[in-house]
């Protein structure tokens, strides 16, 4: 089985859900003060009672929904320039929240301001080198995230998301307690972490495609499954941005996809 799977489309999926990824993030920065900490930084909490901080990301949630409609109806043009000002609307507000920033956060903003570097390339080139740059990043994020829990002792161990899901972030005082009395399913659920990170870039590696579509949809039912246990929904609604990349460049590293037949 080979992977049937256009630049245009894979560029197209992966547009979709960062838009919506950035939608949904800022609509939680701008209704959800507690999102930053307060009771940590203090001034922090003053921002957030300023007037023209929430205004900012309504501006920005207008942004979003006008380049979706942009894109949807091929308003290429109009696209790329309400594009280039949610990216620097997010870098923004990345630079100033000094707390609550993670890997999602962080993959948004890589995926953001790449695509909108690409866009100075011809189209169909900048597609595909947007879509394979975001696709090398996620290998690379999956490989360290899972590799550096393999080498903790703690995860190895398989006493560690009890202490996780207790805590003021990510707790589930019933899921913690639950763990807690079945050790080894805590155990199975650590070590199926570590190994789901690591089966994406072993698999990548595989040259049928097969390996790389089982993988993907495992990694996807991992951040499903953080996302209703911790509350972690934006890696869900983010990390999947990159996967069309994952496959589009599996497809040229082991040869039956090329980059004439792509462009």
């Amino acid at each position: 089985m080979e992977i049937n799977l256009t630049v245009n489309t894979a560029y197209t999926i992966s547009v979709y859900i960062l838009l919506v990824s950035t939608f949904v993030s800022t609509l939680e920065l701008s209704s959800i003060p507690a999102l930053y900490l307060d009771f940590v930084y203090p001034s922090i909490k003053v921002k957030n009672k300023y007037s023209r901080w929430r205004v900012f990301n309504y501006v920005l949630l207008s942004l979003v929904l006008l380049a979706f409609l942009f894109f949807s109806f091929g308003e290429i043009k109009y696209f790329k320039i309400t594009f280039l000002l949610i990216t620097g609307g997010v870098f923004y507000l990345y630079k100033v929240r000094t707390v609550s920033k993670d890997g999602a956060d962080q993959m948004r903003l890589l995926a953001l301001l790449s695509f909108s570097l690409c866009f100075l390339v011809e189209n169909e080139k900048g597609m595909l080198l947007s879509v394979v740059f975001v696709g090398a990043q996620v290998l690379i994020a999956y490989a360290t995230s899972g590799i550096a829990k393999l080498l903790s002792p703690s995860w190895r161990k398989g006493n560690l998301l009890s202490g996780i899901l207790s805590t003021y972030s990510y707790g589930i005082p019933g899921i913690s307690l639950f763990l807690k009395k079945h050790p080894v399913i805590e155990k199975l659920a650590s070590h199926s972490a570590i190994i789901t990170m690591i089966l994406v870039p072993v698999c990548f590696f595989i040259p049928q495609p097969e390996f790389i579509y089982i993988s993907l949809c495992c990694i996807f039912l991992f951040h499903f499954s953080t996302a209703v246990l911790m509350g972690l929904n934006d890696f869900l609604l983010t990390f999947p941005l990159t996967y069309p990349g994952v496959l589009i460049l599996h497809g040229i590293v082991h040869g039956y996809l090329t980059v004439g037949q792509l462009l």
